[in-house]
């Protein structure tokens, strides 16, 4: 006699089919590798990071496919699904990610992988669509200037420190750290810049008393 309990159990697992047919897996890792590529050319394009990683673009690629798979596997299978999910629960991953915008990387890759594995082509391609725009309006919204970091070794001795003070104050100078060792003093100074201003440093360099100047991007979070 069929109880409720075997048609509930018979409905629900058939709305998971023990396999997939090879030509949609094909067509699931091809929508997902399309759009991995697409990830891939936007963060290399539109990087604003201190130090671009290739490698990780890379991985942004591979783990749309992974992730599609891993939705493949566990949508074909109700007991495979619990399986993978405990299985996965106890990987722990040991790489620190220092930027925010490289998280918002790898929760793409991820989020178009699941989309895509699950069979939700239409809304892997225009959630890529819509994300790449709003981020390169974003991306274009920010500061025009650039901030430095202006590292001025001078004399302590002198007035040196005021003639670069004056000088740097038409760029928005901000001391950030100032060291002295006997006769020497190393100034840290914050400024904002249009472009790669080189010229500055020679013009510092002119001041009399100073010794080495070291102008470095900073691109780094900062607290106005």
């Amino acid at each position: 006699m069929t109880t409720f309990t075997d048609l509930f159990k018979n409905s629900f697992l058939e709305m998971f089919p023990d396999t997939v047919a090879p030509w949609d897996l094909i067509l699931t890792l091809g929508v997902a590798l399309l759009l991995g590529l697409g990830i891939f050319v936007v963060y290399r394009k539109c990087f604003i990071g201190v130090v671009y990683d290739h490698s990780f673009n890379i991985s942004l690629v591979v783990m749309t496919l992974l992730t599609a798979v891993i939705i493949v596997t566990i949508s074909s299978n109700v007991m495979l699904s619990l399986g993978m999910v405990g299985a996965l629960s106890i990987v722990r991953y040991r790489t620190a990610v220092k930027s925010p915008l490289d998280l918002m990387f790898l929760f793409w890759a991820i989020t178009t992988g699941i989309a895509t594995g699950a069979g939700y082509y239409y809304i892997a391609a225009i959630a890529f669509l819509f994300v790449t725009l709003v981020f390169s309006v974003l991306r274009s919204l920010r500061q025009r200037r650039e901030t430095y970091m202006v590292i001025i070794n001078y004399d302590a001795r002198t007035e040196t420190e005021e003639n670069v003070r004056r000088l740097l104050r038409i760029y928005k100078a901000r001391v950030r750290s100032k060291v002295v060792r006997g006769e020497r003093a190393e100034l840290t100074v914050e400024i904002l810049m249009k472009d790669d201003n080189l010229s500055l440093t020679n013009t510092l360099a002119e001041i009399e008393g100073v010794g080495d100047v070291t102008l470095v991007q900073y691109r780094g979070s900062y607290e106005a």
